[in-house]
């Protein structure tokens, strides 16, 4: 497996990077609304974006607030399954874990065992979030 660098987004053009993989993963492949997808919280968060050499193939944010939440996590189709999921969710567990407070997410229903391999935990009852079925999770 090719190595994988991830950063926090430092300026327009990897946010810009950020943008299209939500665009093409979120919007293009799950039809979830643009404004849905792209909402107020992408001034606030913290934006990263994952790179084989100097394609980007992953991105995540995360919101911090009285909790954290790790959110937005994508990678680019052809890239699946090739084990950048896992190393993307294992740096934004490292990085949140600076700041003590309770580990959250929103996870697409069909992904929650990914997460469970984390020490996710599902919280509450399913629901709907831009037409596709959701659950809170809690990292234990």
């Amino acid at each position: 497996m090719t190595e994988l660098k991830i950063k926090k987004v430092e300026n327009e053009k990897e946010l810009k990077q950020v943008f299209n993989i939500r665009k093409k993963v979120f919007i293009e492949e799950q039809n979830v609304p643009v404004d849905v997808e792209m909402d107020e919280f992408d001034e606030t968060a913290e934006h990263f974006i994952a790179y084989i050499g100097v394609t980007p193939i992953g991105c995540a944010r995360i919101r911090t607030n009285g909790f954290v939440k790790l959110e937005r996590i994508a990678i680019a189709k052809e890239h699946r399954r090739k084990g950048y999921g896992t190393q993307l969710t294992e740096y934004l567990i490292d990085i949140s874990k600076k700041d003590n407070k309770e580990i959250i997410m929103h996870s697409q229903g069909y992904v929650k065992n990914f997460y469970k391999k984390f020490g996710f935990e599902i919280v509450g009852e399913p629901f709907y979030e831009g037409g596709i079925e959701h659950i809170k999770m809690v990292l234990k």
